[in-house]
């Protein structure tokens, strides 16, 4: 059983470490890759700057330029041929392909174009706006737009309105009077983004304020749809807008993460507000996320294995450790197993020793009795006769009495060994008993002056035994330390109670009862100690039959408990005895 819990505890033990271990590693990898992304979207918010802040100086170059030519005094010439040379040669002197047209608007309201033709937007554009110069800004912006509103993908351009304050007496007249540049977006991409080092499948996508797509390098089909209306050939590839809606209500940089439908993979993005005055510009940086993450999975897959690894390892000498561990646990339950056959083919064996020497005792005994009876008769016969001679020979005749009485206690002995004495077990006073067992030899404790020490405990001590074969164990114990000792010496009794329930043996688990009883004799050599249990075996010289503590130690097992002695020579026995209580509530009360 206690292996099989070692193996379930093992197993969980290890199902518990790899969870933790795989909840470990995801959430190291979530937050790495967390990270990773926040780093690259720092780097595209700082690209996304650096466009921002091109585009913004570039624009307010432009708008200086555009003051510096209404100040100049060929510009407010009232010679008009002179004039439209002048704007003309400016023109002409600044960058073609990002300046399309230069449209002036005098106080006179006359209408004069340097460049190309504007497409027909510009005319609708031109009165809304002009109608807002005077509103504080320093100039105004279009919105971008087409040249052909069929075709997105014709070239785009936008307007930059600044006021005209020419020195005229009549101000109202010049509340209309306006210099516009119209601005190739086209151009402004190709100096300002398209130059810009991007890694692969990076791309820069610019909203303007109402959420229309102006700007995209992949999708071109979509310029000029606005993330305000979703529409069917937007849900062909988005299935929300959003991101790009914060995005338009946000004033400030920041960054996300947007899914499209499909296969193709989610996306993060950093953005950049541009302000133009009156417009505002959102320019975003995207990356396809699965180009974030690649090299950081390879990384990983290499801290995975690493951990893998580890994990293994672990594992392995985890069983290696439970194996040998359950080896050692078997091998001591071997020696357990070993040490029991051993005891009990001990016990086996001192048992069939016992009923062997019983059988010849038996026998012998019987066979000496009955000539010892006859020789005992025929002497009392012969000191009751008053022959003379017969009574010379009397202290003959009582030293043959002695001698017959000696074999025949001594034969008695031995029948009481080899007898099969029955069991018959009751509730027995223990410290009673013992008083019995000391008042039976007190004439020997009086004899050699010896002093008894009880320590008993202040109350009837009770257990369940054979009343008669326990005082037999006492009376053995108590004339071995009488003969031990020569003259004032001392024998103690010590009885303890053992209240928490242990085994004995390999038995149920019950309360205990322990006996001490130690002298002060002459002790016990090192080498006679171990067999002073086996029959016949005394350490009395010529007075022992070796028969009583045999007897004892049978009686102990017999009652399911233990005996073991300790000795120094020299220095005294003492006894251990161990008995389990087995009293019953009825019997206690």
């Amino acid at each position: 059983m206690q292996k099989g819990i070692n193996k379930y505890l093992l197993s969980a033990s290890l199902l518990l470490f790899a969870l933790v271990f795989l909840f470990l590693t995801n959430q190291i990898y979530t937050l790495t890759l967390e990270d990773a992304k926040r780093n690259h979207q720092q780097q595209q918010l700082e690209m996304a700057k650096v466009v921002t802040e091109g585009v913004r100086y570039f624009v307010n170059h432009l708008v200086k330029d555009m003051q510096l030519l209404t100040n100049n005094p060929s510009f407010r010439t009232s010679n008009h041929i002179e004039f439209h040379r002048f704007v003309d040669q400016f023109r002409l002197n600044y960058d073609q392909s990002i300046i399309s047209s230069i449209i002036v608007r005098n106080n006179s309201q006359n209408e004069f174009i340097s460049g190309k033709k504007p497409p027909r937007w510009v005319d609708r554009e031109l009165p809304n706006l002009s109608g807002k110069i005077s509103t504080g800004h320093t100039f105004i912006t279009s919105n971008v737009y087409p040249e052909n509103p069929d075709s997105p993908r014709s070239e785009k351009s936008f307007l930059i309105i600044l006021p005209l304050n020419m020195p005229i007496e009549n101000k109202a007249e010049n509340e209309n009077s306006y210099i516009a540049f119209l601005v190739n977006f086209d151009s402004l991409i190709r100096h300002f983004i398209i130059p810009i080092k991007l890694k692969n499948n990076d791309f820069i996508w610019i909203l303007d304020q109402k959420g229309r797509l102006i700007y995209h390098p992949r999708h071109e089909e979509m310029l000029f749809n606005s993330v305000y209306e979703m529409k069917e050939e937007c849900r062909s590839c988005h299935e929300s807008f959003t991101e790009q809606l914060k995005m338009v209500k946000s004033s400030v940089p920041s960054y996300g993460e947007y899914h499209v439908k499909g296969d193709e993979p989610g996306k993060i993005f950093a953005y950049v507000p541009l302000e133009l005055e009156n417009q505002r510009w959102y320019i975003a940086i995207s990356t396809l996320s699965p180009d974030v993450i690649s090299g950081l999975k390879d990384r990983f897959f290499l801290f995975f294995v690493l951990g893998a690894f580890i994990f293994v390892t672990i594992l392995s000498f985890a069983i290696i450790i439970y194996y040998l561990n359950l080896k050692r646990i078997k091998s001591d339950e071997e020696k357990k197993n070993l040490e029991k056959v051993t005891e009990y083919q001990e016990q086996l064996f001192h048992s069939s020793k016992l009923a062997s020497i019983g059988e010849i005792v038996d026998s012998v005994a019987h066979e000496i009795n009955t000539p010892m009876g006859v020789i005992s008769a025929h002497a009392d016969s012969l000191m009751l006769q008053q022959i003379p001679e017969i009574q010379g020979l009397k202290k003959d005749l009582e030293v043959i009495k002695k001698q017959t009485r000696r074999v025949s206690e001594y034969t008695r002995s031995l029948l009481n060994f080899s007898r099969r004495m029955p069991f018959q077990p009751e509730i027995v006073d223990i410290i009673s008993l013992i008083e019995e067992s000391l008042y039976l030899l007190n004439p020997r404790f009086r004899e050699k002056k010896i002093t008894v020490n009880k320590i008993f405990p202040g109350k009837t001590v009770l257990l369940t035994g054979d009343k008669r074969q326990l005082e037999q164990v006492f009376v053995n114990l108590l004339n071995n330390s009488v003969d031990a000792i020569s003259k004032n010496g001392l024998i103690t009794i010590l009885l303890k109670e053992h209240n928490k329930k242990i085994k004995i043996h390999d038995d149920e688990a019950v309360e205990r009862l322990e006996i001490i009883i130690e002298d002060n004799g002459i002790g016990i050599s090192r080498n006679e100690l171990p067999r002073i249990f086996e029959p016949f075996f005394t350490t009395k010289k010529n007075t022992g039959t070796g028969l009583g503590l045999s007897i004892t130690k049978s009686i102990i097992q017999r009652h399911k408990g233990t005996i073991s002695a300790e000795s120094s020579e020299g220095k005294g026995t003492k006894f251990f005895i161990l008995l389990p209580r087995k009293v019953s509530l009825d019997d206690e009360k």
